[in-house]
């Protein structure tokens, strides 16, 4: 899997992992529960060994905590 480096990091690039992560290309609502479109924990757990390679440390329990694309790139936001 092709890791972005932490000046790609972008909402535009948070929307295009998502959609990868739930397997559809469908509109994702900013604000709307990621689980609902299918998001599971152990997607998750990627995501967030994902972000810490990039050096973004932001834990399952944080993102697991609000899994919606704003509460998401608001926490990488704060942390790149």
């Amino acid at each position: 899997m092709d890791i972005a480096e932490k000046t790609d990091l972008s909402p535009e690039w948070l929307a295009a992992r998502v959609r990868k992560m739930i397997e559809d290309d469908c509109e994702i609502e900013p604000a709307e529960n990621l689980v609902l479109y299918g998001l599971d924990s152990i997607a998750v757990m990627t995501f967030s060994s994902e972000l810490k390679q990039m050096g973004v440390e932001a834990s399952f329990e944080e993102l697991a905590r609000e899994p919606t694309l704003d509460n998401w790139w608001a926490l990488i936001a704060s942390r790149i």
